[in-house]
């Protein structure tokens, strides 16, 4: 984890090893809100990004990088005081030269705040 106590898995399910969910709880109390930004916190993009990519290698129980990012949508924002709950569909597929193909959706509340488009190789 790169940032230590930054988010906790709470669950993690699929019914066909191909598309899973995991719920995540944030600390909105994690020094990382000092900066960004005192008083009206909000989850950087990036951590949201390094999330969905760990959350990939507890399932897939293996370290990834990230070698392309095709397509990325921040919908809107994350206050992790407001929205501590955080929702990922995650479809996870290997490629034909061994690359992880992933799509995620990411929900807070019911609503989208990310699509991701990317691929990554085991480290």
């Amino acid at each position: 984890m790169l940032l230590e106590s930054f988010y906790k898995i709470k669950h993690i399910a699929t019914t066909d090893h191909i598309t899973w969910c995991v719920l995540a709880e944030l600390n909105p109390s994690h020094k990382l809100y000092q900066g960004h930004f005192p008083q009206h916190p909000i989850v950087p993009g990036v951590c949201i990004l390094q999330l969905i990519k760990e959350c990939t290698e507890t399932i897939q129980n293996t370290t990834l990088l990230y070698t392309q990012i095709t397509s990325c949508k921040f919908l809107s924002t994350i206050n992790p005081t407001e929205n501590q709950s955080l929702e990922f569909t995650l479809t996870i597929k290997s490629t034909e030269n061994g690359q992880t193909d992933l799509q995620a959706e990411g929900k807070a509340a019911n609503n989208c705040f990310i699509k991701l488009k990317a691929l990554a190789i085991n480290k």
